[in-house]
């Protein structure tokens, strides 16, 4: 299998405070929320030092996605208000050494319009995490822009469909209007068999359609739902195993968000290796 573009770096990693990355998605079920919580494992995987916010206050699922819907006490309207410090909202997540998570609002009205409160919140965080990501949700609300205009840059998930990652574009049209500079795809549920058919974009044809680069691909895992449920995150647990497409995927966003040189689809179609990460990133190193 070979593809246009060969290589993709984001913009490089090695940053004094941490980098802010908004993920989003022009819609509800794109797979945004899966997309942040297992880019996020796989940095910690590679040993940086993750904050997730959970700035979806309308549907607010992280805790559960990270399996720790019963162990959150305090949220981000509780931060944003000056009810507590961002250390007392922060929950760090066992099964993933490095990961913190701060949850949304309980009550979806339970929330703040200040905008420089937000801002104020993540600054003050930037100093102790390698990245910060933020979960947020697809609707232009007032915690939406202000969780944007708060972050560097933005990942935007879209599904494998013409009309998707057109809807995508418009996202980052929205974006840059709010003044981020940065933005970049994640094709989620990739199908490789119906790519090859004819039947759905080809990653060439997305890459040569879309104005806005294509940062990750993730192929179509028909056990991620059941994972998601479990609470299971990519390259936590035996790393005796197999790692699936779907983590070797995700960690190849990692790396190239860290301003590593990965290959785009490198290992994803036929994964071979164990579910190492640091393992596979240095296999991965000598093979380019």
């Amino acid at each position: 299998m070979v593809y246009c573009i060969v290589y993709i770096c984001i913009s490089g990693g090695g940053c004094a405070t941490a980098r802010v990355i908004f993920v989003t998605g022009f819609k509800g079920g794109v797979g945004k929320t899966t997309v942040a919580a297992n880019v996020a494992a796989s940095l910690c995987a590679l040993g940086r030092t993750v904050l997730v916010i959970d700035g979806d206050f309308g549907m607010r699922c992280m805790d559960m996605v990270l399996g720790v819907e019963s162990e959150t006490l305090f949220d981000c309207s509780d931060v944003l208000s000056g009810e507590c410090s961002e250390r007392a909202a922060m929950t760090d997540i066992p099964s993933c050494p490095g990961l913190s998570f701060i949850p949304a609002p309980m009550n979806y009205r339970a929330r703040c319009t200040d905008k420089a409160a937000y801002a104020a919140m993540v600054d003050g965080l930037r100093g102790d995490f390698d990245y910060i990501i933020i979960d947020s949700c697809a609707e232009a609300t007032d915690y939406y822009t202000a969780f944007a205009a708060a972050a560097d840059e933005a990942l935007i998930v879209t599904l494998h469909q013409s009309t998707s990652v057109r809807a995508a574009e418009k996202t980052a049209a929205r974006l840059y209007a709010l003044g981020l500079k940065s933005a970049a795809l994640v094709l989620n549920g990739y199908r490789e068999k119906f790519a090859a058919a004819g039947e759905l974009p080809s990653i060439p044809d997305i890459i040569e359609r879309s104005s806005v680069r294509l940062a990750g691909v993730v192929p179509f895992d028909e056990r991620l739902p059941a994972s998601q449920e479990s609470a299971y995150l990519a390259f936590t647990g035996d790393k005796r195993r197999k790692a699936s497409g779907s983590e070797i995927a995700f960690l190849n966003i990692a790396v190239r968000l860290d301003g590593g040189r990965v290959r785009l689809f490198d290992g994803v179609s036929k994964p071979k290796r164990r579910c190492d990460a640091v393992e596979i990133y240095k296999s991965v190193r000598r093979e380019t």
